[in-house]
């Protein structure tokens, strides 16, 4: 008696049960990595907004005074003036400086432009994005 070979091979309902998994699969975990650049270049952000207002704090801490420019916090040698919270501009005391705060200044993640270094209300300066436009958050760049 001849023996007939078993058939070897998945089934039609074996393959569609393992595309069913596949494709479920895949929908969970492919809306997790659609804006993860995005994510990351806000993260960035955040990060270097930190650093460069840590630079500035330590400036003003050592001198008395804010840089009068923003590039200040990463000069090689002692600015000749800062800025004091009336906006006026006073010599620098070369002893006081204990910088570079920052080895370059760096810029916005997001826009790949300066930040903008401004006076708040209350006198102290700060930094900010320039980059346009609203973060996942729902809250504007130009506001962290």
């Amino acid at each position: 008696m001849l023996k007939r070979p078993k058939n070897k091979g998945f089934t039609l309902v074996e393959m569609l049960a393992v595309l069913v998994i596949l494709i479920t699969l895949a929908a969970i975990v492919v809306p997790r990595f659609i804006n993860a650049g995005m994510r990351s270049k806000e993260a960035a952000l955040k990060a270097t907004l930190t650093e460069v207002r840590n630079a500035i704090t330590l400036f003003r801490n050592d001198t008395g005074y804010f840089p009068a420019q923003i590039d200040d916090i990463a000069a090689t040698a002692a600015p000749a003036q800062g800025r004091n919270k009336y906006n006026q501009l006073r010599n620098i005391d070369p002893l006081e400086w204990k910088g570079p705060y920052l080895n370059q200044v760096p810029v916005d993640p997001v826009s790949k432009t300066a930040f903008q270094y401004y006076r708040k209300a209350d006198g102290n300066y700060d930094v900010r994005s320039t980059a346009p436009g609203k973060a996942e958050d729902g809250t504007n760049y130009n506001t962290w």
